[in-house]
């Protein structure tokens, strides 16, 4: 019986799942684009919002002295009054990964990880356990991401009273996370606007880029092209994840921050009036 409710609540998360990432390409159509913001929970003013988090130290530029991205996310598993994982990531499973494994899944806080637990989607996490799941996700080359998404509060059965307490932190492939999808198929500014960088952006250095277009075709949100034979980076469409850093054959890109950083995690969630508390 735990097993078929746990399938059940599994094939719940992942039809809202495939609703929302592939609603991206359909948002600007006159009639269907506001019925699937609505389904979607994309309509404003709904609270949906993320942040981008490099996993990768390597890099980025510690020269600056500040608080890298995989240590906010540590420091936000530290601070959560409670922790769970889950079994498998939705993303890699709906689209059956072959590049990355299933069963690394999302770091739930609060008591949206309570509802993680109670639809057995996962499992209850102490923070050196959640911490170790931080660094396999660094391993494993994934992209780390801070989410509150409107639509999987309401699955999860968490309350929203003015504070909101739970928080998502998702470890993403390029070819399979539903948030870079949606930033790829839409056009909307106000879609896109929803998933942000908490401050660090991508660099060219253009005596070193031997444009191998390694880079464009790589970048899970297309912020890189290829503009006669030059690379150029879109500064502003750029996430600020890493990926293209870590992966460049030349070395040729870094990451630098660009603007100063929040105390916390929870301190960019803003948008819509939101307040993250997961003390």
């Amino acid at each position: 019986m735990k097993k078929f409710m746990a399938r059940s609540s599994r094939k719940a998360f992942l039809g809202v799942f495939r609703l929302f990432t592939s609603s991206g390409a359909y948002l600007g159509y006159p009639v269907i684009g506001p019925m699937l913001k609505k389904l979607a929970k994309l309509d404003r003013p709904a609270k949906t919002q993320t942040y981008a988090l490099n996993l990768n130290a390597d890099v980025a530029d510690k020269a600056q002295g500040v608080v890298l991205p995989i240590d906010m996310m540590k420091q936000a598993v530290r601070q959560a009054g409670y922790r769970s994982i889950m079994d498998h990531c939705l993303c890699r499973s709906a689209y059956d990964c072959h590049d990355f494994p299933h069963d690394h899944g999302c770091i739930f806080l609060g008591e949206g990880a309570k509802g993680v637990v109670k639809n057995r989607l996962g499992r209850e996490a102490s923070v050196e356990e959640a911490l170790a799941h931080i660094d396999k996700g660094a391993q494993l080359g994934l992209i780390g991401q801070a989410m509150w998404i409107e639509v999987e509060r309401l699955l999860l059965g968490v309350k929203y009273e003015g504070v909101s307490n739970w928080l998502e932190i998702c470890f993403c492939c390029p070819c399979c996370c539903g948030a870079f999808k949606l930033v790829r198929d839409t056009s909307q500014k106000d879609i896109k606007g929803r998933f942000r960088s908490i401050g660090w952006k991508a660099g060219l250095d253009d005596k070193i880029c031997n444009q191998c277009r390694k880079c464009v075709k790589l970048c899970p949100v297309h912020a890189i092209s290829l503009q006669g034979k030059q690379v150029v980076i879109d500064e502003q469409a750029c996430l600020g994840c890493g990926f293209c850093a870590a992966h460049c054959p030349q070395k040729a890109i870094k990451l630098s921050l660009q603007s100063p950083l929040q105390g916390t995690i929870q301190d960019y969630f803003t948008q819509g009036g939101l307040k993250v508390n997961i003390q």
